[in-house]
């Protein structure tokens, strides 16, 4: 229903708001209700994906699951929501500079893309190895050097699968209605776990025991 109300438009399946419906298309309630909407599909997001990660620490290492995993949960998602959040509105504040300013969107595009390639690795970082969300940073930067050639393949990958979703849904479009949506829906729900586990493998990587 959110994703109709406003301007916006449906891209790699993926839902993208205009910039500039923020300031004329959006009412104080709706800003509101939007602003709910995406801090609780964050936090369930980042419970997911602590979730993810624990499972497969738990299957690659050959150990069950503490008590004290169990107990960290919540503050691995809190960590990790935070982490998220941070990037989020860093993001958003750089484009509705660019924006009002009616620069280039080009800088935006690759402060955005750099930023998501510096935290590529922080779920890994603060769930498996429980470090701290400056010090998983560190290690999220490390790791994309340290395995270059598996983050370049992970990338590959990645913009294969969404590009393949995305023309699929297209072809589709003409006789499924609303398949746009049904794109996002297969990214959501079967894409980005599936990265989500393969990060979990090249991040694991760096213990040469586990390789």
């Amino acid at each position: 229903m959110l994703s109709t109300k406003f301007e916006n438009f449906i891209s790699l399946s993926g839902i993208f708001l205009r910039y500039g419906s923020i300031q004329t298309d959006i009412t104080s309630l709706d800003a509101l209700i939007t602003l709910a909407v995406f801090l609780l599909s964050l936090a369930i997001f980042s419970y997911t994906l602590v979730a993810i990660n624990l499972v497969i620490k738990s299957q690659r290492t050959l150990k069950r699951l503490t008590h004290y995993e169990h107990e960290k949960i919540e503050a691995n998602t809190i960590r990790m929501f935070t982490v998220f959040l941070f990037v989020f509105v860093i993001t958003l504040l750089l484009n509705l500079f660019l924006y009002d300013y009616q620069l280039t969107s080009s800088i935006g595009l690759f402060m955005s893309s750099l930023l998501s390639i510096i935290i590529l690795f922080v779920p890994q970082a603060l769930v498996i190895d429980d470090l701290s969300i400056t010090n998983s940073v560190y290690m999220s930067i490390s790791v994309i050097f340290r395995r270059f050639a598996f983050f370049l393949a992970f990338l590959a990958i990645a913009v294969f699968l969404i590009l393949l979703n995305t023309a699929i849904f297209i072809e589709l479009s003409a006789s499924i209605p609303y398949a746009r949506y049904l794109a996002v829906l297969v990214n959501a729900i079967l894409i980005l776990p599936f990265l989500e586990v393969l990060k979990v493998q090249i991040y694991l990587s760096k213990y040469t025991v586990l390789k």
